[in-house]
């Protein structure tokens, strides 16, 4: 049985941090995370990392890039990407770059976007590439938008969580902006999963959203509540 395919109202809650600022939810979690990428390249050698794009990760991926200087063996990844080139504005890689690039050392950058390709045909040759990636991810941050969506699994759309999904998904977001995200199944599938959220109004879509039909719902109960949530105000 896939791993989304388990029952949509688990009992277990997800475990919840609150911080009295993002700068300090940002460098505890950005701590945690170091620690476990180092657990997985010291046990298998290698490891993998799947951060979330928008505003909300920049501080964590400062505050990790500060924290580990040697990410040499550790591939990042996006968990979902725009269909826009890195040197854009809405580039989710152009944020990576300038945040755990300028501050890390030398990391495996897995892009999600791929010049002179639709997003349909991205997916096939991303799928194929996670043959040389250390899978299922080590660890996975999420954000979470207002309407409750993780990565780029919207409300009401299922392609992410259709159960013969590829490990990465062509979707489209809002005003029918064409992305690639990682697939509901890939997530949690992830050995360790967090929520990064700021503001009380996203703890609150949280916290409403448990044992629903939401897509960070969905996640969280495909994991029977093994999600880490790291909130500020």
């Amino acid at each position: 049985m896939r791993a989304t395919e388990r029952a949509a109202h688990a009992t277990a809650a997800p475990d919840i941090h609150r911080f009295a600022t993002h700068a300090e939810a940002s460098s505890t979690l950005a701590a945690r995370v170091a620690e476990q990428l180092g657990d997985a390249v010291a046990a298998r050698g290698v490891a993998s990392l799947a951060v979330p794009g928008g505003t909300t990760p920049a501080e964590f991926l400062t505050a990790l890039g500060d924290t580990t200087p040697d990410l040499s063996h550790v591939t990042v990844m996006l968990t979902d990407e725009r269909w826009v080139p890195p040197d854009h504005p809405r580039s989710n890689a152009a944020l990576v770059g300038r945040t755990l690039g300028r501050r890390a050392g030398r990391y495996r950058w897995f892009p999600l976007w791929l010049d002179g390709m639709t997003p349909a045909a991205a997916v096939e040759v991303l799928d194929a590439g996670t043959a040389d990636i250390a899978w299922p991810l080590d660890v996975a941050v999420l954000g979470m938008g207002e309407d409750g969506h993780v990565a780029s699994l919207f409300p009401g759309d299922e392609t992410g969580f259709a159960i013969d999904a590829r490990r990465f998904v062509a979707v489209t977001g809002p005003a029918d902006e064409p992305r690639v995200s990682l697939s509901a199944d890939s997530l949690v599938q992830a050995r360790e999963v967090y929520v990064l959220l700021r503001g009380d109004a996203k703890l609150d879509v949280f916290s409403g959203a448990l044992g629903g039909t939401l897509p960070v719902a969905r996640v969280v109960a495909a994991r029977q509540g093994r999600v880490h949530v790291f909130a500020s105000n």
